[in-house]
């Protein structure tokens, strides 16, 4: 019986192994970088931050309104000071924020939840930022997981109130 694929084979130039396998090699890049793409910094703006958030954040004040501002005040100088509240951005540099306070001793403010607070926000391309409190309250914050999630720090200039805390998207 006469084997039919010599003939096929004769057809068929002769491609050395050398090259046979810079051909396969090639093409298992190309197929690589096909399925394989490299994750995309995300760039950040004022939109980034839109819709409303569920927010809580844990600290400690100087008691009392006159305290005057102390970088090294020792931890029995501050009170603690909690809060809850639902965090509103418009995606434009604005926020509204309904929030209830409980300043320890029995002091609690807006347990009706109308403590209404207005201010306004900076969003850096990297994410982070910088809120605004009526009152010159600061929250330095960084945003996390796409614009869902929000880890701040209390940054008063002169209040000396230690706080930080997180929010997330709704």
């Amino acid at each position: 019986m006469k084997n039919r694929n010599i003939m096929f084979t004769k057809s068929v130039p002769k491609m050395s192994k050398a090259r046979l396998f810079r051909s396969i090699l090639a093409l298992g890049v190309v197929a690589l970088f096909m399925h394989v793409s490299l994750p995309c910094a995300e760039a950040y703006d004022l939109s980034s931050l839109n819709g409303s958030y569920a927010g809580s954040f844990s600290g400690l004040r100087p008691p009392g309104p006159q305290s005057p501002p102390s970088h090294e005040r020792p931890i029995s100088g501050y009170a603690p000071e909690y809060a809850a509240g639902l965090w509103t951005f418009d995606g434009a540099g604005g926020f509204t924020a309904l929030l209830v306070f409980n300043f320890g001793g029995g002091l609690i403010v807006g347990d009706n939840w109308d403590l209404n607070l207005t201010g306004t926000y900076t969003v850096n391309a990297n994410g982070t930022g910088t809120m605004t409190l009526t009152g010159d309250h600061r929250r330095h914050f960084v945003i996390g997981d796409g614009g869902r999630q929000l880890k701040y720090v209390g940054t008063d200039p002169d209040g000396g109130i230690v706080v930080g805390g997180s929010m997330v998207k709704q």
